[in-house]
């Protein structure tokens, strides 16, 4: 969609608005009259519920020129029946997914710099052993979402606070590494899945502290920065380094330089303890980190591990469209945030930045966001996408693998599954 075809709804809203009162004004000024009550007048507000259900504000409009005019006030009411029918058609296309059984449950929310344009809870949040309603704050398990998030944002910080570098060799960063030929991939290799690993899972050969000394030892199968190949093993290796240049655990690095900043309450590595709240994923009983080398690490890895809620997802998106900083938080330098945020590899390789998704073919990606969108997924079944360009975000997570594992074409179908509600959910609100 062309920025003139997607232009504001909000925008387009006041135009109508401001015509509509000057059109008053021109019957007001040749003798034009009323005396009718609750007078429309330029710094009138609405009621606030009206408002606040019509999904836009009414602030801004502070000059009163003491007149009224009927017909301005029923372009603004039907502006709010507009914007209240396009919410509400948001629903039926999480609803067609659930008849469609692609996930037991979903909480979706939209938002833009400093406002939440819809959020609301579908479905179930688990179906065995008994049912449990989705609520908007229930906790989701992240998977991959942990990568950009928590592991490639603490990198940034850590770049910001010069302790290490994207252009730095893997083994500046992490001088224990034993594999060969290793020499020439760079951090930022790792962070864009060109690094030459493959995908090999560990867990069923070591557990705790074994399991990561076996990972130091792994060597490339091709060529660094010949192909694009998505492994787990790139990010929990970047989660090493923020560990080892900070002194931190990977967990209490980002609890105190992301998450506690931008007040994000409910956001932490797992396990967690059992709670109604908790979305559970798999068969796995609740609270449990589903990613099997996430879980048997024993510790907090980069790759996967991290709970969250879409409320806190929503301040994190928030503070990456404010290029690193929400309100007077600053999480990320505009330097480093530019960097993470755009396209590092050349054709025909995949877009990505550092930790980031831009491929506009990505299975789960809405098509109604801009070409410079970003993003990420999660083997849970979520989704985050942002948009700088639109200046939007989308939040979309469900629980695909309750009660249990899928894949395949099914798989597939539930990742095009998230980008059909995200573009129903942005078609609705003038996106």
């Amino acid at each position: 969609m062309s920025p003139m075809l997607s232009f504001d709804r909000e925008v387009r809203t006041w135009l109508a608005v401001l015509l509509g009162i000057f059109a008053a004004w021109c019957g007001h000024a040749v003798g034009g009259e009323s005396t009718a009550p609750n007078a429309l007048r330029v710094g009138y507000v609405p009621d606030a519920t009206i408002v606040a259900e019509g999904g836009y504000e009414a602030r801004g409009l502070v000059a009163d020129i003491g007149f009224y005019s009927a017909d301005a006030e029923k372009v603004l009411v039907q502006a709010v029946a507009d914007r209240a029918t396009g919410r509400d058609a948001i629903a039926p296309a999480v609803q067609r997914e659930l008849d469609a059984g692609l996930f037991p449950g979903a909480v979706v929310l939209v938002g833009r710099p400093g406002k939440v344009l819809y959020h609301d809870a579908f479905g179930f949040a688990r179906i065995v052993p008994d049912k449990v309603k989705m609520a908007k704050d229930c906790i989701f398990d992240l998977a991959s979402v942990t990568k950009p998030v928590a592991t490639a944002t603490a990198f940034g910080v850590c770049v910001d606070e010069k302790l290490l570098r994207f252009d730095m060799p893997i083994r500046q960063a992490l001088p224990e590494l034993s594999g060969s030929g290793i020499e020439p991939i760079s951090v930022t290799q790792l962070a864009t899945h060109t690094s030459g690993f493959d995908n090999t899972k560990y867990h069923d050969r070591a557990q705790g502290d074994a399991l990561l000394e076996l990972m130091l030892g792994v060597t490339p199968k091709w060529t660094p920065g010949s192909r694009y190949y998505y492994s787990c093993q790139n990010m929990i290796l970047l989660g090493r380094m923020v560990e080892k240049a900070s002194g931190q655990r990977l967990d209490d690095f980002c609890r105190s330089r992301i998450f506690q900043p931008l007040g994000m309450r409910d956001t932490s590595f797992g396990p967690l303890p059992p709670s109604s709240r908790v979305v559970p994923s798999g068969a796995s009983e609740i609270g449990q980190i589903e990613d099997a080398q996430a879980r048997i690490a024993g510790r907090p890895v980069g790759n996967a591990g991290l709970f969250s809620t879409a409320a806190d997802l929503a301040r994190f998106c928030e503070m990456m469209l404010g290029e690193g900083r929400l309100g007077k938080i600053r999480v990320l330098s505009p330097e480093s945030h530019r960097l993470m945020t755009r396209n590092l590899l050349a054709p025909p390789l995949p877009a990505r930045g550092f930790g980031w998704e831009l491929d506009v073919n990505s299975l789960h990606r809405p098509t109604r966001l801009s070409k410079t969108a970003y993003g990420h997924s999660g083997h849970t079944g979520q989704s985050i996408w942002i948009d700088p360009e639109r200046q939007v975000y989308v939040i979309v997570l469900t629980n695909r693998n309750h009660p249990q594992f899928v894949g395949g074409e099914r798989k597939d179908e539930q990742y095009r599954a998230r980008a059909r509600i995200g573009d129903a959910a942005l078609a609705s609100l003038g996106y």
